[in-house]
C-alpha cells in the first residue's frame, strides 16, 4: 500500500455508496457490505473539480472529517473550521466556521481543535472522534450526550489499531453498522455502545483496506 491514508468520508444518500477523502482528492464509492469494494461510482477527482462550491475556502485543499445529515447534506472539517454542503446540488449551506461556534457544546473538549472521524448515528446523534476519545453529540440540538474514551465506550477496538485513535469513518445504510479506517486497516463494526448487544466488529477481525477496496487503490496511488 502507499503512504496515503484515507482523510474522511461520508455515507451517501445513494444505497450503498459512500464519498471518501485523500489530500485534495475524493472518489464515490459503491461500498457493497459484506463483499469486495470494486465499483468506483465517479472519481478519483479534485475537491475543486467535484465540489466547485469549495473552490477558495479551507475545504479545497483537503476534509479531516465528514459525516451525512439530511436531505443530501454533509457536515465537513478542516482544521478548527467545519461546514455544511449539499452534496447533490453542490451548494455550501455553511460557510467555514470554528467549531467552536458551529457546535458550542464542544468548547470544552479537544474536538474544537480539529476533528478526526465522525460516524453518523440513530435520530440525529453522530460520534466524533478526537484522538482516543470520542464523544457523542445530537448534532441539532448540540446536546453532548457522552464524552469518554474510545477504550471505554467501543470495548471490541481495544487492543487494535482502533483504540487510540481512527482516520476516517462513515455510517453503513445497514442499520447499527459503520466503516473505520486507520492506516492501511479497516474494520466494519456494530456501533451500538450501552445497548444490550454492545459493539463490536463484524466478521470478528479487522482487516486490509488493499485486499477489500480494489476501488480506492487509484486514489491511494502517490
Amino acid at each position: 500500500m502507499s503512504n496515503l491514508s484515507i482523510d474522511a468520508a461520508y455515507r451517501s444518500s445513494v444505497h450503498n455508496e459512500c464519498y471518501i477523502f485523500v489530500k485534495e482528492r475524493y472518489v464515490v464509492v459503491n461500498y457493497n457490505p459484506g463483499g469486495k469494494k470494486e465499483k468506483i461510482i465517479h472519481g478519483p477527482k479534485h475537491i475543486s473539480d467535484g465540489f466547485p462550491m469549495l473552490i477558495g475556502t479551507e475545504f479545497e485543499k483537503g476534509i479531516d472529517c465528514a459525516f451525512d445529515g439530511d436531505n443530501n447534506e454533509a457536515y465537513i472539517f478542516s482544521g478548527k473550521y467545519g461546514g455544511k454542503i449539499d452534496y447533490v446540488n453542490l451548494t455550501l449551506l455553511k460557510d467555514k466556521t470554528p467549531i467552536k461556534d458551529m457546535f458550542p457544546s464542544l468548547k470544552d473538549t479537544k474536538l474544537v481543535n480539529g476533528i478526526d472521524a465522525g460516524i453518523r448515528s440513530t435520530g440525529k446523534d453522530v460520534f466524533l472522534f478526537k484522538g482516543d476519545e470520542y464523544v457523542r453529540i445530537d448534532y441539532q440540538s448540540e446536546l453532548v450526550k457522552s464524552n469518554k474514551y474510545i477504550r471505554t465506550g467501543f470495548q471490541s477496538l481495544v487492543g487494535t489499531v482502533f483504540e487510540f485513535g481512527i482516520d476516517a469513518a462513515f455510517a453503513s445504510h445497514v442499520q447499527n453498522e459503520a466503516y473505520i479506517f486507520k492506516g492501511d486497516y479497516y474494520a466494519r463494526i456494530n456501533v451500538a455502545p450501552g445497548t444490550a448487544s454492545g459493539d463490536f466488529i463484524v466478521g470478528g477481525r479487522i482487516k486490509r483496506i488493499h485486499d477489500d477496496w480494489p476501488a480506492l487503490h487509484s486514489i491511494l496511488k502517490n
